[in-house]
């Protein structure tokens, strides 16, 4: 590398990774419900049948704290159950077989926290605006593979979100080290 004087000795700006963790919209397809968005009349011969968009965005602190607020109870007895969770969820992580009561608890354990999954997706879809219901029957509406898709990316949101706070915590953790060394 030429290097000329007056030179700053930083790394170049990686855009992809300002993307990943900056990231405010989002636009996610929805092939399964495209049956119910046929041209009609005579349109229908120069369209094709075209997936429905949402448009969901990044919460912010407040979002997140009107959840909380409004799942309150629920979520306190998803901690309980979330204990007894754990020695079933670290069974399955080492390979080993479930039984079909285990099996049994995780999926009524996951149908216990739908609630707070469309609570949260109410406030995650922007586009077009949704009340609680409307997210009800919108995801019983959509296939394995749309449902798996939308919560996927809300998993990435939310996991970015606790990335970041990481980062930051380890950040400064590293500037409080070196004061007190």
């Amino acid at each position: 590398m030429v290097r000329v004087t007056g030179q700053l000795d930083a790394p170049l700006l990686d855009i992809g990774a300002v993307k990943e963790d900056y990231w405010e919209r989002k636009e996610i397809l929805l092939p399964s419900l495209s049956r119910l968005f046929k041209p009609k009349g005579w349109r229908r011969f120069f369209y094709k049948q075209q997936a429905p968009k949402i448009v969901i965005r990044r919460l912010t602190q407040s979002d997140w704290s009107e959840i909380e607020d409004k799942n309150f109870a629920l979520r306190a007895e998803m901690e309980d159950d979330a204990r007894k969770m754990t020695p079933i969820i670290q069974k399955f992580n080492v390979g080993k077989e479930l039984t079909k009561l285990e099996l049994r608890q995780l999926e009524e354990y996951g149908i216990s926290m739908r609630p707070v999954t469309y609570s949260m997706l109410q406030f995650i879809i922007e586009e077009p605006k949704m009340s609680y219901d409307e997210v009800t029957m919108m995801m019983e509406i959509l296939d394995d593979y749309d449902t798996d898709t939308l919560l996927s990316y809300v998993s990435i949101m939310t996991s970015e979100k606790a990335s970041v706070m990481k980062r930051i915590y380890d950040k400064r953790m590293q500037e409080a080290e070196m004061i007190t060394q």
